[in-house]
């Protein structure tokens, strides 16, 4: 359905509303950017020592958590619920992302093993509340990234002993795919701001 035809059904309230969220999108842009980055440096030097490998995806779900706490602050649309419970998502990435930083000399099966964890319990609430969702247009982009989320903890956790270039290389597809995700998005919501 064209922006057009789609703005012609909505009240004015709500197309204030979609075009609030719609001038976001350059900060989604931007988030995928970023992300984008950090895959690329991840699967380019997956041989790299477990510093490197624990700072990269450290600081990616640092920032990844402020983005969602953000995020949740910042949506008024979706129920109480579904914000408490992207938020709780936002604290648990930016605990995860601090222990990464801070823990740096851990095993790589420790580290494998809080990213399988965050990787399984964000993809199940990404999912539940996508699913829940029913009037979003981003929806099938957040099943998506939850199915996919989850899909990535149950090989980190079911394969935890896995050398630290091939969970590099994993952790490295993951977030190129999430960034394409986020980039789409970021285009679809600079539709919105047109209604």
């Amino acid at each position: 359905m064209a922006n057009g035809q789609a703005g012609a059904d909505l009240s004015p309230g709500d197309r204030d509303v979609l075009r609030i969220l719609g001038r976001s999108w350059g900060w989604v842009l931007f988030f995928g950017i970023v992300t984008l980055g950090a895959g690329i440096l991840v699967v380019v030097r997956p041989k790299d020592t477990i510093t490197f490998f624990a700072v990269v995806v450290g600081i990616w779900l640092f920032l990844s958590g402020l983005f969602r706490i953000v995020m949740a602050i910042a949506d008024d649309e979706d129920t109480a619920g579904t914000r408490w419970l992207v938020a709780l998502l936002g604290l648990l990435s930016v605990i995860v992302g601090i222990l990464f930083l801070r823990h740096t000399e851990q095993t790589v099966t420790t580290l494998a093993f809080l990213l399988g964890l965050f990787w399984v319990v964000g993809g199940l609430i990404e999912f539940f509340t996508a699913y829940s969702d029913r009037g979003s247009d981003a929806r099938g982009f957040r099943i998506g990234v939850g199915v996919v989320a989850f899909a990535a903890g149950v090989v980190t956790l079911v394969w935890p002993h896995l050398t630290l270039a091939t969970l590099a290389v994993i952790i490295g597809i993951w977030l190129i795919v999430y960034a394409v995700l986020m980039v789409a998005l970021a285009f679809q919501l600079r539709g919105l701001s047109k209604l």
